[in-house]
Parts: structure tokens; C-alpha cells; sequence
């Protein structure tokens, strides 16, 4: 009888031994899994973000463009109103 308790309480141990044993190895695995998840959420939220800057520099790109056209365009005019004005001096000149 005192065998049967050794054996009984040998294998309890046992029991409870690969039961923690089990437990953390699925607490690792799930903690693994929730990070991989959490770092494939980020790097989509960064090439997002990436994305959207990208578009968004482009965007400001273009309007600068757009901006630098129009003032050559202005300055053309300009440039050309004051030749008229210097070529009309110079005719009451002569």
C-alpha cells in the first residue's frame, strides 16, 4: 500500500510538472504568434504611411510646379510690357 501512494504521488508530480510544462509552452507559442501579428501590423501601417507621403510629396511636387510655370509666365509678360515701354522711348527719342 505504501508502494501504491509513492507511485501515486510520483506520478501527480509528474502530472503536474508536464502540465506546467505543456502550459507554458502554449503561453509561448501564443505570445509568439501575437507578436509576429503585431509586427506584420506595423510594417503594413508603415508602408501605408510611406505610401501616403509618397503621394502626398508628389502632390506638392506637382503644385510647386504648377506655381513655378505660372510666375515664369507673369515674368514673361512683364518682360515683354517693358520692352514695349522701352521701344516706344526709344521711337519718341528719335
Amino acid at each position: 500500500m505504501a508502494n501504491f501512494r509513492v507511485w501515486v504521488r510520483v506520478a501527480a508530480v509528474l502530472l503536474l510538472v508536464g502540465f506546467a510544462a505543456g502550459c507554458g509552452s502554449s503561453s509561448d507559442q501564443y505570445r509568439q504568434q501575437a507578436k509576429e501579428k503585431v509586427e506584420g501590423n506595423a510594417k503594413q501601417e508603415k508602408q501605408e504611411v510611406q505610401k501616403k507621403v509618397e503621394a502626398k510629396g508628389q502632390h506638392v511636387g506637382q503644385a510647386v510646379k504648377e506655381k513655378v510655370e505660372a510666375g515664369q509666365e507673369n515674368l514673361q509678360k512683364e518682360v515683354g510690357e517693358l520692352d514695349k515701354k522701352l521701344e516706344a522711348r526709344a521711337a519718341r527719342c528719335t
